[in-house]
């Protein structure tokens, strides 16, 4: 479910885009607003939002500016009916700048083209949300993942990223997109590419840190282990 955010003074613009946005993915949450202050005060996490520059009250560049403080991977597309501010909205890292009269299909080669990239980045990232703000690390980068509690930490080297979720989850996902992690405790899920040595209850990572493989794993990973050697042999 892709939700998107319409922030515009027109309540004629607000339904178009909408409509248009609706009709062209149905299983998208379309949320309008017509002032920047409500998409603010309201702001959770949105996939894009379409966000009109010219309005009344803050306009469109003290909102977006304001919501990258805090989020630096929503997509924000302007609208407007000036060029003028053109530069002045790169600042955000807009993905698209539409002027108006919006054309419907200029709109679905928008989201045409932000589905493109999306579908891309799901492939090769890992996208979690710590406070509101939402992250994608690239699954190459993570080490490994361990739960505790109702937490999971994702380890790049040195650094640690802890986010509300389950690890079944997570490697259902990686498991989805064929991804090179194994479960080898109801703790651990480990990225292939850092193991550095097998053992019987643990395994060595490149880094040399060891991770303890539970009971019901041991057997698993000692075929994984052996059918690595005949292939490399």
């Amino acid at each position: 479910m892709h939700q998107i955010a319409v922030c515009d003074d027109e309540q004629i613009v607000c339904d178009m885009v909408s409509e248009t946005v609706s009709r062209w993915k149905p299983d998208v949450k379309v949320q309008c607003f017509l002032s920047g202050e409500a998409l603010l005060s309201a702001y959770d996490f949105f996939d894009v939002i379409f966000l009109d520059i010219d309005k009344d009250g803050v306009n469109g560049l003290e909102v977006a500016r304001q919501i990258r403080e805090a989020d630096y991977v929503t997509t924000i597309i302007f609208t407007s009916r000036y060029e003028e501010y053109y530069k002045e909205a790169f600042s955000a890292h807009p993905f698209q700048y539409l002027t108006k009269p919006v054309i419907v299909q200029k709109l679905e080669e928008t989201m045409e083209d932000y589905m493109k990239i999306k579908e891309r980045q799901d492939i090769e990232t890992f996208t979690f949300i710590i406070k509101k703000a939402q992250y994608n690390l690239r699954l190459s980068d993570i080490t490994y993942f361990y739960s505790r509690h109702r937490h999971v930490t994702a380890v790049c080297g040195e650094q640690e990223y802890t986010f509300y979720g389950k690890l079944v989850d997570i490697q259902k996902q990686l498991e989805e997109k064929n991804c090179r992690f194994l479960r080898i405790h109801q703790s651990y899920l480990v990225n292939m590419k850092y193991i550095k040595e097998y053992r019987y209850s643990e395994l060595v990572l490149n880094s040399g840190k060891t991770l303890g493989i539970s009971k019901e794993n041991r057997k698993k990973m000692r075929d994984i282990h052996l059918m690595l050697v005949d292939i490399q042999l």
